[in-house]
């Protein structure tokens, strides 16, 4: 993925189209190198695939959104402290080119409302691409989602976050979400876990107050 110099960020549905960028993009964030969101020292194998993706699509209860970059791309200076901070990895193709590239997503699904008539969506696949983390796009993504959300009356939003990854739980910390002090087993094959045991923590966040 090249290096923006200049952008226009759109956040969109997706779509079959977008099926195989969004496998890619949801592999580079979560098993690839140079992004802080990375599980690949303590979870192995394919984050997603294209039949998972387009599940996605078919279901009328879930929102998958994508975060789509058009850009004007430069030829990256000698890295220094600030692309270290913005967590770019990967050089510009060639000076001056422009494009559309896909560097987010994530998708809700919204469940039935429980005995108390509070409705519940969770979030998940929620990805940045490592070259474009850190700059705020991430957050953008989440407000997309929360926005629809408590446009269709939906109360609470949930999420399963992975044990240990304490950075990970400051984000969402900072974005509204509480801990739950409930817990899950981990979703995927047990043997693709580093870590023997680790689990999911349960954050929910409240998308209205009455």
């Amino acid at each position: 993925m090249t290096t923006p110099s200049s952008t226009s960020l759109t956040i969109r549905r997706a779509g079959e189209a977008d099926v195989v960028e969004i496998v890619d993009l949801a592999q580079a964030a979560y098993r690839g190198e140079g992004g802080w969101t990375t599980e690949a020292h303590l979870v192995s194998g394919s984050r997603t695939h294209a039949d998972e993706v387009r599940g996605m699509l078919a279901d009328p209860a879930v929102t998958l959104l994508v975060a789509e970059l058009e850009a004007t791309e430069r030829e990256p200076e000698s890295p220094g402290a600030e692309e270290a901070d913005a967590g770019t990895s990967g050089a510009a193709e060639s000076a001056g080119t422009s494009g559309t590239s896909l560097v987010g997503c994530c998708y809700t699904r919204q469940d039935p409302a429980d005995d108390a008539g509070t409705i519940r969506a969770e979030l998940g696949l929620f990805a940045v691409h490592p070259s474009a983390q850190s700059r705020g796009l991430g957050g953008r993504l989440l407000e997309s989602q929360a926005d629809l959300l408590g446009q269709a009356g939906v109360d609470v939003l949930m999420i399963q976050v992975l044990q240990s990854r304490t950075e990970l739980h400051a984000w969402y910390e900072r974005h509204g979400f509480l801990r739950t002090g409930a817990a899950v087993p981990f979703p995927g094959d047990p043997e693709w876990l580093q870590v023997q045991g680790l689990g999911m923590d349960l954050m929910e966040r409240p998308l209205r107050t009455s």
